[in-house]
């Protein structure tokens, strides 16, 4: 019989003859691996390398590999490395044009939200390597004989020892890992439960009546009008109308809303792009300290009683509106929220500019109360109703490590490069604690980290003027 497994498992570099006859020393992730005898202090990143040595904290993915410091961002000689580590010899051109495409060029990295669908459309055929919310994450290790059949452990979920990177059964965090972890990015694509794609509409009561009382318990009654929801002589933007004009003839905020209608945004290939960027952030919010947690609208965790899988409050996840037309709302379900529109909307704008300032910069707004993001609702005729109704998404949102705004003193570039080059993954624009604004904003720069659960159509009641 084989002797037992060692505690260190393929992390362990005691290279003593006594302690390889006493312990066993089970396979790295793709096969029968031995220990490097340098350990953490390896740098040796040939690929016939990596294909033969375990080292301590083994990731089933090469980005991690490859992004040595761990910023979550790879530089352009880790990306080429880990490019030439998969290809066979490729030429200076494939490695620029990778390098663009990817996003590098642009931005000056690449980081895991960029990384994961330019290495699909490649593709490289990596494994996800990232565990997402809730899966189970049995013991991969696997102890290898010549002469004796494969030992594999049974430990069935990964349960830490105090103290310790160790799981009860002896074996390192990294050896437990869940199916989708495993997967490339094309089959987790794949493992959705729905039966059907695209938007679907939602009949059951239950989530119908959640989503009508998130539209209830989030309606700002008071102090709810702002310069986007427009002038009731020139509109929104009109010629001639200053802020002065704007708020002293304020568009009448409606009193309450009516949900008509309500789909539900079955896109596999956008939710799982979502579930990656989850559960890498949720992995750069626990590492010490622990990402600060925001209470973000709290009212709208009533949808989890519709049979949603419920919202990681470790990494910030939450549930938030964005309002926009009705054809804008069917694109974004589509293909996604595109960033650079921000401000050519109902944003507030200078006399005869095209586009506004966004207050935080190019990102994708979103709003804790429904009547903020009715402003940007644009009206549309439904036919089947005989009235105008307006369209409003509703979006599972990872904040992460969010940046506070508090104040006024806001420079855009300065938050981009907190997020892009720097700890944060969102920012969360307070404006209500400190200087007595409406509402609070929420910033998203990176696409991925968004996903549309529900695309709502709504009905204004109208019949009162603003309280």
């Amino acid at each position: 019989p084989l002797p037992p497994p060692c505690r260190f498992g393929a992390s362990c570099y005691n290279r003593d003859s006594e302690h390889r006859q006493r312990f066993s020393h089970p396979s790295g992730l793709e096969g029968v691996y031995r220990a490097c005898k340098k350990a953490v202090d390896c740098d040796d990143h040939n690929l016939v390398h990596l294909q033969q040595f375990a080292h301590p904290g083994d990731r089933s993915y090469r980005f991690c590999y490859f992004d040595q410091e761990e910023s979550g961002h790879l530089k352009k000689e880790d990306f080429e490395r880990l490019l030439r580590g998969r290809l066979q010899a490729p030429d200076a051109g494939l490695l620029e044009s990778s390098w663009c495409d990817a996003g590098g060029e642009s931005n000056g990295s690449v980081n895991f939200a960029r990384f994961a669908p330019w290495a699909e459309a490649f593709p490289l055929g990596l494994p996800v390597g990232l565990d997402l919310t809730g899966e189970s994450r049995p013991c991969r290790c696997q102890v290898h004989s010549n002469d004796e059949p494969d030992l594999f452990c049974n430990c069935t979920d990964y349960k830490s020892v105090e103290d310790s990177i160790l799981c009860e059964c002896g074996h390192k965090a990294s050896m437990h890992r869940s199916a989708a972890s495993q997967s490339s990015f094309a089959n987790l694509v794949q493992q959705a439960a729905w039966a059907s794609e695209g938007l679907v509409e939602v009949t059951e009561e239950e989530t119908l009546q959640s989503l009508q009382e998130m539209l209830n318990y989030t309606h700002k009654a008071t102090d709810n009008w702002t310069r986007d929801r427009g002038c009731s002589i020139h509109g929104v933007n009109g010629t001639g109308c200053s802020l002065a004009c704007a708020f002293k003839n304020q568009v009448a905020v409606p009193k309450g809303y009516t949900l008509r209608k309500v789909y539900r945004n079955q896109n596999r290939s956008l939710w799982a792009r979502y579930c990656i960027a989850r559960s890498f952030i949720a992995k750069e919010c626990a590492r010490p300290p622990a990402a600060e947690r925001r209470e973000v609208a709290p009212e709208t965790e009533l949808l989890d009683s519709g049979g949603l899988a419920p919202l990681d409050e470790a990494c910030n996840e939450w549930r938030l509106f964005h309002g926009t037309k009705h054809e804008a709302a069917r694109d974004i379900c589509s293909v996604n929220f595109r960033p650079t529109l921000a401000g050519s909307g109902a944003t507030w704008k200078a006399a005869g500019d095209e586009r506004g300032a966004p207050l935080y910069g190019l990102g994708v707004y979103f709003a804790e109360k429904s009547t903020k993001a009715d402003e940007y609702a644009a009206p549309f005729l439904d036919a089947e109703w005989g009235l105008e109704v307006n369209a409003m998404l509703v979006v599972r949102c990872v904040g992460g490590r969010t940046n506070a705004v508090t104040t006024n003193d806001i420079e855009p570039e300065s938050l981009r490069r907190t997020i892009f080059d720097g700890p944060n993954h969102s920012v969360l624009g307070d404006r209500v604690s400190s200087l007595r604004k409406p509402y609070r904003e929420v910033v998203i720069l990176t696409v991925t980290s968004a996903s549309r659960s529900y695309c709502s159509s709504m009905s204004g009641i109208t019949d009162a003027p603003p309280t």
